[in-house]
């Protein structure tokens, strides 16, 4: 019965550290895709075109250029590079999105990828930061003057030898993407949240301009896997096609994920809790002006001063200079400096136990 199988698979999932439930979704959600023979000679020349040091200081020789995904060419790029460089799976969002791949003007090779996209309707740590209510975000749209850095990724070894991480979450700031978001969607970008992957302790701490909020209760519902969620879809499609039709075109303008709204509903007719995950999320929140917060709370409606210089040159020194020349000089005295790549690439046709043994250690890399 499908009730019982589900309940089955969640139960299991919520027994497993939160490392190697990543891990897991991560496998399945390379192990449930058809890779063509052209998807797989993309995805070594993405391998092979990732950025490596030849001595640790070639950061220094480093000039970040961001290029938008309108050009298919990169579009696909970025989600190879997604996909295949970090753990958490990936996961289309709701509404407004923009996404970048970050790579040298010099070598051309890639340095990481970036998303920003529509921000969360609600985030305790944020809201209670910025001071704002529900219906000044909602009602009066002052969300729609944020968005949320959903994939803020570095390739390897540039995010561990180099906390190339900090460079990805200070570029999410950066005036390319700023410019481009104010001319898709004609509201002013003001400011940008993200979350960390686990707990308070990330690649945000002590980084300037990120300020960190009160992290998440971790008590959100599991999620299954993909192969178990397309189940549960075209059950509610053969059963309720009315109600899926609903759920699929959004017809209430509700502002959730089709995923989350099909979840719920197959939950509610099945008659199914789902465990929740207890994984707490660190709350980061970085304003682009002085006032970012006065504004978005409506105690003002004239934005001040910018915050900071966020031009790409300005935040690549400022990362240079603060982080990475620390990080490394670091790691070459302990004798922990790495240059090894790691892409996801030959999880490709592994078993889960094969998996396990041998990427489990490099989750949080």
């Amino acid at each position: 019965m499908l009730r019982d199988s589900v309940n089955k698979h969640l139960e299991e999932m919520s027994q497993i550290p939160v490392e190697e439930y990543t891990l897991y979704r991560k496998w399945c959600e390379i192990n449930e895709k058809e890779w063509s023979a052209a998807d797989r000679q993309r995805i070594f020349e993405i391998e092979n075109s990732m950025w490596v040091p030849k001595e640790p200081e070639d950061y220094l020789k480093l000039e970040p250029v961001l290029y938008h995904t309108s050009d298919p060419f990169i579009n696909k790029t970025w989600l190879i590079l997604r996909i295949f460089t970090s753990t958490m799976p990936w996961n289309i969002n709701v509404g407004r999105i923009q996404r970048f791949v970050v790579a040298d003007k010099i070598t051309r090779q890639y340095l990481g990828v970036i998303s920003v996209a529509s921000d969360f309707i609600s985030l305790g740590g944020r809201d209670k930061h910025i001071g704002w209510n529900y219906n000044q975000r909602i009602k009066n749209k002052m969300l729609n003057h944020t968005a949320c850095g959903t994939s803020i990724v570095p390739t390897q070894p540039l995010g561990f030898s180099f906390v190339g991480g900090k460079l990805m979450a200070l570029l999410t700031a950066c005036d390319v993407i700023e410019n481009i978001w104010n001319e898709k969607y004609k509201e002013l970008l003001v400011g940008i949240t993200t979350t960390s992957l686990y707990g308070g302790y990330s690649q945000y701490n002590r980084l300037s301009y990120w300020k960190k909020c009160a992290s998440t209760e971790g008590r959100i519902p599991l999620e299954p896997i993909d192969s178990v969620y397309k189940e549960l879809r075209q059950w509610v499609k053969d059963n309720y096609p009315s109600d899926f039709d609903r759920i699929t075109k959004n017809t209430t303008k509700i502002l959730s994920r089709p995923k989350n709204r099909m979840l719920n509903f197959a939950y509610a007719k099945l008659k199914i809790r789902p465990p929740e995950n207890h994984f707490s999320r660190g709350v980061y929140w970085c304003s682009l002006y002085k006032n970012s917060e006065d504004f978005l709370a409506k105690r003002t409606a004239k934005l001040g001063e910018r915050k900071f210089d966020n031009s790409v040159r300005s935040l690549t020194n400022l990362w240079k200079e603060r982080y990475a020349s620390k990080r490394v000089k670091s790691l070459v005295k302990s004798g922990r400096y790495k240059t090894d790549k790691l892409f996801y690439n030959g999880m490709i046709g592994l078993s889960w136990d094969e998996t396990k043994d041998k990427y489990l250690k490099e989750v949080g890399r």
